[in-house]
């Protein structure tokens, strides 16, 4: 509690950082600006801030947020240093787990190349093609644990543009055209905007996991419709769909049901990816599935469409 800049009550807590009664908060710690928020005080204007202090009694730096509340004049401070602490080993630990990772399997990839230009019997060039398909397949998972990473500590910070709704389509299409091409499916878009507004990774992001899944979980020469609105994505397919009793567990991690393994390989991440990542922009994710009928996701682009 604050009388003007002084302190007239501190916690335990508060003391054990050196904030005692009758002393005022610039002879406690200091940190970039603090002229700037003591005026804000004395002016009784409230404040929240997150930043580095140095605390004279610790003798050291904390990560700390600061919140302040002029009609109680009351302080808040709240110690984050282990937290951040704790977000920089786990993205150090990805990053260098996904570095370490792609070094052998680019040493794999390069031999299997070189081998399958020799003149080797056919059954020696169809194993080599299995690691070839398999050293892919582990790529794809690693770039995709290492962005769900950096999502859920929070490491990628979206940015709100005008997105073309042709061209975003146009590319997620020609980036799964060897899949569509394959079981002869058609993607039938239903473009009712010109523009999303969206962060282009995120964006893209969502529209290709859920078309890839809706790609791989329908049967050959099926029809998939992609509707693209200003305030939604849908996808809508007539696949497999999914069982009542799995539809809470298909945005886990990893999770893949019995009738999917049967259908298609995977990594078992592309609706979890989806998942955090429509959390990470407040978007609201549904689904609606009829087994052996299909399914339609529909991400909705305002918190208020739902």
């Amino acid at each position: 509690m604050l009388d003007g800049v002084k302190v007239t009550y501190a916690n335990k807590r508060a003391r054990e950082y050196g904030i005692e009664i009758n002393m005022e908060i610039f002879t406690i710690f200091t940190f970039n600006y603090i002229g700037e928020y003591t005026e804000k005080i004395l002016d009784e204007q409230s404040f929240e801030l997150e930043t580095r202090v140095y605390f004279f009694k610790l003798s050291a730096y904390r990560d700390v947020v600061i919140k302040y509340f002029h009609k109680d004049k009351l302080m808040i401070i709240k110690d984050i240093t282990e937290v951040n602490q704790l977000k920089q080993a786990k993205s150090d630990f990805t990053t260098a787990i996904s570095h370490e990772l792609f070094n052998p399997l680019s040493v794999i990839e390069g031999n299997v190349y070189n081998l399958l230009e020799q003149n080797l019997p056919e059954n020696i060039k169809e194993s080599l093609l299995n690691i070839k398909r398999a050293s892919k397949r582990m790529e794809r998972i690693i770039r995709q644990l290492k962005m769900l990473s950096m999502v859920q500590l929070g490491l990628y910070q979206p940015k709100s543009v005008d997105l073309s709704s042709h061209k975003v389509l146009k590319e997620v299409i020609a980036e799964l055209s060897d899949k569509i091409s394959q079981k002869k499916m058609e993607i039938i878009p239903v473009i009712k905007t010109e523009v999303i507004k969206g962060d282009t990774f995120v964006i893209y992001t969502i529209l290709k996991n859920l078309l890839s899944n809706a790609i791989k979980y329908s049967y050959p020469n099926s029809q998939i419709y992609v509707t693209l609105d200003s305030d939604k994505i849908e996808v809508q397919d007539n696949g497999i769909g999914i069982k009542k009793e799995e539809l809470n567990r298909i945005f886990e991690r990893f999770y893949r049901s019995a009738d999917a393994v049967k259908m298609a390989t995977g990594s078992g991440l592309g609706l979890s990816i989806v998942k955090h990542l429509c959390n990470l922009c407040d978007y609201t994710l549904k689904v609606e599935s009829d087994y052996l009928v299909g399914s339609r996701f529909s991400v909705f682009l305002n918190p208020k469409d739902q």
